[in-house]
């Protein structure tokens, strides 16, 4: 089923005139961000990062199709990222809103399919309490996203008060865009998939001899 996906990939980017475009060998070391970003689909991908991870230091594959969701749960991802060993790349393979897209930017090769889409924006966030309790869960948001929206601008070489004006209202972005705002390096227009090698382990025997004491019979 996977191969057969991948297959009809290759078609449909064959049409496609390409801004900047890449063909990717892609491995079996997938992990696979759909749907909403919340604690149990973070939680899912972090535990296959870590198993893939104590496997090999090899690249692992993170195939983004997310509207995005908690920024609490993506920056455990984007963490782990981080810290792992192997590198993480990166691919839109629909959509990357929000968390979503945050998440892409954080990894170490970012691409995305010619129909993929992404989107920015400012995070919401609201407090229950009393007046000081808010002000003060107010202060502490805006404080902690501000480092946030610094860190994405650094990732993607913009000034963080051009980024800031951009997402404002909402940064749509098609995959020819995102190549041009340097939200991924590039389109994937061609795409084959691999399976690395086993590695290889030396099991070494030891052949345990009896030795027999062997004596002549005298008359």
């Amino acid at each position: 089923m996977l191969r057969s996906l991948f297959a009809c990939v290759l078609v449909a980017c064959a049409h496609v005139e390409p801004a900047a475009a890449v063909d990717i060998q892609l491995t079996d070391r997938q992990v696979k961000l759909s749907g909403a970003v919340n604690d149990s689909s973070i939680e899912k991908a972090v535990q296959q990062m870590l198993t893939l991870d104590g496997q090999s230091a090899e690249p692992i594959w993170l195939l983004i199709d997310s509207p995005g969701g908690s920024v609490d749960a993506g920056l455990i991802l984007i963490d782990v990222m981080k810290t792992i060993r192997s590198p993480v790349y990166a691919i839109v393979t629909c959509k990357a809103y929000s968390m979503g897209a945050i998440i892409t930017v954080f990894a170490k090769k970012r691409y995305i399919f010619p129909h993929g889409t992404m989107m920015f924006h400012e995070a919401s966030y609201g407090a229950l309490g009393e007046d000081p309790q808010i002000r003060s869960r107010i202060e502490f948001s805006t404080k902690y996203l501000d480092k946030l929206h610094d860190e994405i601008a650094q990732a993607i070489g913009m000034p963080v008060d051009n980024y800031r004006k951009r997402i404002r209202d909402a940064w749509w972005v098609t995959a020819d865009e995102a190549v041009k705002a340097g939200f991924v390096e590039a389109k994937v227009t061609g795409l084959r998939l691999s399976e690395l090698p086993e590695e290889q382990v030396e099991v070494k025997r030891t052949r345990t001899f009896k030795s027999r004491t062997m004596t002549r019979k005298t008359e």
